[in-house]
């Protein structure tokens, strides 16, 4: 009986590792897409030394910040991790612990403060670490059961790609590896605007969950002598549902519940949507500059407080 029962565990043993043997043989697939350029940032993140500018957030900050505009107007070496709404926020802030020291600024720019906690599309997350094992640390605890039942997916799209021989992305498009510059900026020229046609992807919202794990990162920031503030998102003008005045209590429960500060006022955020890219979320080149020139000013106006 005991034989049985250990047999019976050893095959379900061997029927949950399988996935995983056979990621680890043929991975990494993705190594051209658009989310392994997760493994440049990092590598920028950890080369560069501080004082730094750290930006933390989505694509808005992939797709809308001129990095080397902003580190000449600063004088603060930039490093850009803005990578993708489906990773989550919680996953975006992890990414700013591989290197955050003594003088350096963290500027978180989520879109929205309210989330659940979790990596809302932990396959996604997957893509971007592969079998790069030493970047396995940006997963929580809590993070790890997500991450291990999206492994059988990956694992099927690993193998599907590896049969196709299919690790390549079109060179014409933004979402590419190969996109990004060496600050982490997506720089595929980005001239067509379509906001106008974009859904509403977004409100401006505030939970408890997401601002006490904020509060605890920026606390870790103090303990290392760096600085976590939180400044504003691009906001296309006319196409959002809802008023002026959201906005301006969005601010004021954000700034109640931040225990760092709120360097933006949102309202400069505003711009015409022909200076947004296929959607409510992404900038044009030309809009990535003034977005990176509204956000230099408040860091220079916070900076020059701090002195």
């Amino acid at each position: 009986m005991k034989q049985l029962i250990l047999k019976f565990l050893l095959l379900c043993l061997a029927v949950c590792m399988t996935p995983l043997l056979i990621c680890l043989c043929i991975a990494p697939q993705y190594t051209h897409s658009y989310n392994a350029a997760f493994i440049d940032k990092i590598d920028r993140l950890e080369r560069q030394p501080s004082p730094k500018i750290i930006l933390v957030g989505d694509s808005n900050l992939a797709f809308g910040i001129d990095s080397a505009l902003l580190e000449k107007q600063t004088g603060f070496p930039v490093v850009n991790l803005g990578l993708h709404g489906g990773l989550g926020n919680a996953f975006h802030e992890r990414m700013a612990l591989f290197n955050t020291n003594a003088g350096d600024i963290v500027v978180i720019c989520h879109l929205t403060y309210a989330d659940d906690d979790i990596i809302p599309d932990p396959e996604l997350a997957l893509l971007c670490v592969e079998n790069n094992f030493h970047l396995w640390k940006v997963f929580r605890p809590q993070d790890y059961p997500r991450v291990l039942r999206a492994i059988p997916n990956y694992t099927n799209h690993c193998v599907q790609k590896f049969i196709k021989r299919a690790d390549t992305e079109s060179e014409d498009s933004c979402y590419t590896r190969s996109a990004f510059n060496e600050y982490g900026d997506n720089i595929f020229p980005r001239t067509q605007a379509g906001g106008e046609t974009a859904p509403v992807l977004w409100h401006p919202s505030v939970n408890e969950t997401c601002m006490k794990r904020i509060n605890a990162f920026a606390a870790s920031c103090r303990e290392k002598g760096a600085q976590l503030v939180i400044a504003g998102a691009p906001i296309l003008s006319g196409l959002q549902d809802f008023s002026p005045d959201e906005y301006r209590t969005f601010q004021e429960e954000l700034e109640a519940l931040a225990e760092c500060p709120v360097i933006s006022n949102y309202s400069d955020y505003v711009f015409d949507k022909s200076y947004f890219f296929m959607g409510a979320l992404h900038m044009t080149n030309e809009g990535a500059v003034l977005r990176t020139q509204q956000l230099a000013r408040d860091l220079k106006a916070y900076l020059a407080k701090q002195s």
